[in-house]
């Protein structure tokens, strides 16, 4: 039986470490498995033999552009933080 492998394909190219984290937890966010080829260079050497690419399997590589590419809604973020700021005050009431 011969095995299948996927050539995964690269979305994203970072310096910063934590910029490919993030970019890595948004795309983990919503559903698609994501590796971060370099990552193990990158904590020996630092990034500039090339950087950290950011892949994904072919199917999701629309899907992880387009989410990558959209910065979202920066008013409906800070809404959302302000809620649960504001839940977080009143669970902590609750229990004073």
């Amino acid at each position: 039986m011969a095995e299948e492998s996927e050539t995964l394909v690269t979305v994203g190219q970072f310096r910063e470490t934590a910029e490919a984290e993030l970019a890595r937890g948004r795309l983990d966010s919503a559903g698609i498995e994501s590796f971060l080829a370099g990552e193990n260079t990158a904590m020996l050497y630092g990034t500039g033999l090339g950087g950290l690419l950011l892949q994904v399997n072919p199917k999701d590589e629309a899907d992880a552009r387009s989410l990558l590419e959209d910065p979202g809604d920066p008013k409906a973020a800070y809404e959302a933080e302000q809620r649960g700021e504001a839940e977080a005050e009143a669970e902590a009431a609750k229990k004073a």
